[in-house]
């Protein structure tokens, strides 16, 4: 073949070349917008179902909350129905010691009225004696010596004159001596009576003092039995609340399902452009990469730990360090996926963030550089950056954080 020839057919080559490229690039673009699109409007969606999901968790939070006031509620209404039984129990009891120092004072009253009449019985007996008496004195004083004289004349022997004469001084003595017994009885009777009535007057005290302190109960048991009704009430209200804020959250937990299935569409659909564009999904476990070469350890784990900066805090990724030559060393795409990030993000200095499907997304902090830019696909391997010490950190390491649908996961969990 000639040179001339030759020279042509390379210019063709060269011409069909460029067109494919150019065709190539173009379709690549264009993708690549569609996917940066999808991506955003897949992400705007996840962000959407979380706040949705948070909604429902507060509302989840409040509605508990009023569970508990409603049965605290129904804790006081049970502890107020048994304080109201105790208190109509002390009334009942009060009631009844009421009416046995009713009945006490009853048989007082019948005591005080039988030694009234003993007390009027023996009046008359002495009345009836000191009259008797005075009847014998008057008779024996109007009588006088004659009276006497005609006790000695008409005594036939000395004998009977004493006898007569004893008689007479005898019925003298024992009208005395009847009169002194009536009178002490009378005393005793007067001292009894009002023994008695002191005793009523001690009971009826007592019977008003049960009756104030069943004033006091009947007044405790009313406010129970009000503050019973007001706890009825708080109870009847916060079972409302609680169902209300059930149905709430059901609600938001029913639109936030729509929402994720709506996103995780979206998210395939993202995905799915991942796969158009000659990426894989789907890989088992042990087929990622390693984000950094093999001589690595880690400086820091997943979880828990006390941070230089922040003090105890949630660690939520790996730091990685080489055993030799740290600084400037390449980190790799641990698969195919979209570059989301490659800027500098707060704590984590220079960062980069990439998707690559199934929900997962990968962040890379504390860079040094970038060999990547976002919008950017990336292949499994490929570098996308280098180690540095950017952002909060305490010396050269790579921070390497998984992500699925959002939440931060154990990154050995994809090896």
């Amino acid at each position: 073949m000639s040179n001339s020839k030759k020279l042509n057919l390379i210019l063709v080559l060269m011409l069909i070349t460029a067109l494919f490229t150019a065709s190539f690039m173009s379709a690549y673009a264009v993708s690549q917008e569609e996917y940066d699109k999808a991506h955003e409007e897949a992400k705007a969606a996840q962000e959407a179902t979380e706040a949705k999901r948070k909604e429902a968790k507060e509302l989840a939070k409040k509605a508990s909350k009023a569970v508990a006031n409603f049965e605290e509620a129904e804790k006081q209404l049970e502890q107020l129905a048994g304080e109201i039984e105790n208190k109509k129990v002390e009334i009942s009891n009060t009631e009844a010691k009421i009416d046995s120092k009713i009945a006490e004072i009853e048989a007082k009253k019948a005591e005080i009225e039988v030694k009234k009449a003993e007390m009027e019985a023996k009046e008359k007996e002495i009345e009836d004696q000191n009259t008797a008496l005075n009847n014998r004195l008057v008779a024996m004083y109007k009588c006088g010596n004659a009276g006497m004289t005609d006790v000695i004349l008409n005594s036939e022997s000395i004998e009977e004159l004493l006898t007569n004469v004893g008689v007479v001084h005898r019925i003298l003595e024992n009208d005395e001596k009847i009169l002194k017994k009536l009178q002490e009885d009378y005393e005793v009777l007067k001292q009894l009576k009002k023994e008695l009535e002191e005793q009523q007057e001690l009971l009826e005290y007592q019977q008003l003092e049960l009756e104030d302190e069943q004033a006091v109960l009947v007044d405790q048991q009313i406010g129970l039995e009000a503050k019973e009704y007001e706890t009825d009430e708080l109870r009847k209200r916060y079972q409302k609340e609680a169902d209300e804020l059930h149905a709430m959250q059901a609600q938001k937990e029913a639109e936030a399902a729509e929402m994720a299935a709506e996103a995780e569409r979206m998210q395939k659909e993202a995905e799915q452009m991942i796969v158009d564009a000659g990426g894989q999904l789907n890989l088992a476990p042990g087929q990622y990469a390693w984000p950094t070469d093999s001589n690595w350890q880690l400086s820091d784990k997943y979880g828990w730990r006390r941070c230089p900066f922040h003090g105890k805090e949630f660690h939520n990724g790996l730091d990685i360090v080489l055993t030799s030559g740290t600084k400037g060393a390449p980190v790799y795409a641990i698969a195919d996926g979209y570059v989301t990030r490659a800027s500098w993000y707060g704590g984590y200095g220079n960062c980069i963030q990439y998707a690559i499907g199934n929900g997962y997304s990968v962040l890379y902090g504390h860079l040094s550089g970038y060999n990547c830019s976002k919008g950017q696909y990336v292949t499994k391997g490929s570098v996308l950056g280098y180690i540095g010490s950017t952002g909060a950190s305490t010396g050269p390491h790579l921070h390497f954080t998984v992500f699925l649908n959002g939440e931060h996961i154990n990154p050995f969990s994809l090896y």
